[in-house]
């Protein structure tokens, strides 16, 4: 693995470190002695999760109890650590909806957009700009493998990841100018709580699940190195024959009637 200490820093922040793939980034951070600073809503799993760390790791986390998917929010939460050495963005916290477009509360999609493309833009744009200044650092974006796809029934969500794609590798050459790494992470089906219970039978896709451990391993082996990391052989596979086999057209049909198979009856 990339010596991650030596490149970035003793400080890392992790968004959506309380579970998932925030708390496997954290834990991979701790073994090699970084410092992780985790952000999720609920303190009580931040606690959980940051006494786990300090145990195994003997690294004590910082823990903030922030709603990203509120602007003030996140600036307060800026101020806040403003002076502290962080060379190490992971962005992890998101939200997932799916359904019919014309199905799914407003309320809901409107809190995704907020979570999932302008916490992006604010996290970004703040550690990009402090880290440029000293020609130093790493982001890593997590986006998913609908983002680079027409996903029928995910439409909303998978817009909102194919902004924050679109974002880091746009951002790739720009900050390599500044020796700042950004890479966007596009993982399959992971087994987090987001796909536990979201409605689908994820049996019924052609698709293989991976431990979070697993996909934080790969990202951070390849931060920096490229511009998308796609994790597991099956899903770059996908993304191919998304890309290369079939019609934009073509595809987002077959991708609508595999999922249609897989969601729940009330959802569509």
């Amino acid at each position: 693995m990339n010596n991650l200490k030596n490149k970035y820093g003793t400080k890392a922040l992790v968004t959506g470190g309380s579970s998932g793939m925030g708390k496997a980034f954290a834990n991979e951070l701790a073994k090699q002695g970084i410092e992780p600073i985790l952000i999720a809503r609920s303190i009580d799993k931040l606690k959980e999760t940051a006494k786990a760390i300090f145990e195994e790791h003997n690294v004590k986390p910082q823990i903030f109890s922030v709603d990203l998917s509120d602007e003030n929010a996140i600036n307060k939460f800026l101020s806040e650590i403003e002076n502290q050495s962080i060379g190490l963005l992971i962005h992890c916290a998101g939200m997932e909806n799916n359904g019919s477009f014309l199905k799914i509360n407003e309320g809901k999609e409107l809190q995704m957009i907020k979570l999932n493309v302008t916490s992006t833009y604010l996290l970004t744009n703040h550690f990009a700009r402090k880290m440029a200044k000293i020609k130093k650092g790493g982001i890593l974006l997590v986006s998913s493998m609908a983002g680079l796809m027409a996903t029928p029934y995910f439409s909303n969500y998978a817009a909102t990841k194919s902004y924050v794609h679109n974002l880091g590798l746009s951002l790739y050459p720009e900050l390599k100018m500044h020796n700042v790494d950004i890479s966007v992470l596009a993982p399959g089906l992971t087994e987090t709580n987001m796909v536990a219970d979201n409605g689908i039978d994820w049996s019924k896709l052609p698709m293989k699940s991976m431990k979070p451990s697993e996909v934080a391993l790969i990202a951070l082996n390849n931060l920096g190195k490229k511009g998308t990391i796609i994790p597991g052989f099956m899903n770059k596979m996908m993304v191919f024959m998304a890309k290369r086999v079939f019609s934009i057209k073509g595809f987002s049909k077959m991708n609508g009637w595999m999922i249609r198979k897989a969601i729940s009856n009330n959802k569509i």
